[in-house]
């Protein structure tokens, strides 16, 4: 059996443009996250990836959408806390082996991952994993240099 490589779990890439994050710090009470989502929701914003972390009274959510800039101005505009980071969401795929390929090539280039998680795009066939690092740029110009597909905001949608 041929041992994947970089080559084989990323397939041919392509680069689009990087990514953002949204996190929104909120309290950590009922209803406080279903606003969020309601809010988004009515402005026809699709969220395509959420992670929420919480500790006592607060926590942070972090949502990938199609459209981060406009989410991002409709919840400034409703007094939520929130702020705009970029990501960096490689498009792999849905495999064994896929995501430890990537974290490979990264920790070969001197990259901190700081924060990652997975959307699934289809089933058993695609995944999008959205890195924030510590050297965005640099880590753009090694996946770029690989060919790997990165995705923008509107790519999810």
């Amino acid at each position: 059996m041929v041992k994947p490589n970089v080559f084989t779990i990323f397939g041919p890439i392509r680069r689009k443009a990087m990514g953002f994050q949204l996190s929104v710090f909120m309290e950590n009470q009922p209803g406080k996250l279903e606003a969020i989502t309601k809010i988004l929701a009515e402005a026809e914003i699709n969220i395509r990836g959420i992670s929420m972390a919480s500790e006592g009274e607060f926590g942070v959510v972090k949502i990938i959408v199609d459209d981060s800039g406009l989410a991002y101005q409709i919840l400034r505009e409703r007094h939520f806390t929130v702020s705009k980071r970029p990501t960096i969401m490689v498009e792999i795929k849905d495999q064994a082996g896929g995501l430890h390929q990537l974290l490979c090539l990264l920790s070969a280039n001197n990259i901190n991952i700081e924060d990652c998680y997975g959307i699934a795009l289809e089933d058993g066939k695609k995944a999008v994993i959205v890195l924030e690092v510590d050297q965005v740029q640099d880590a753009l110009s090694v996946l770029e240099n690989r060919d790997i597909t990165i995705l923008s905001d509107r790519d999810l949608s």
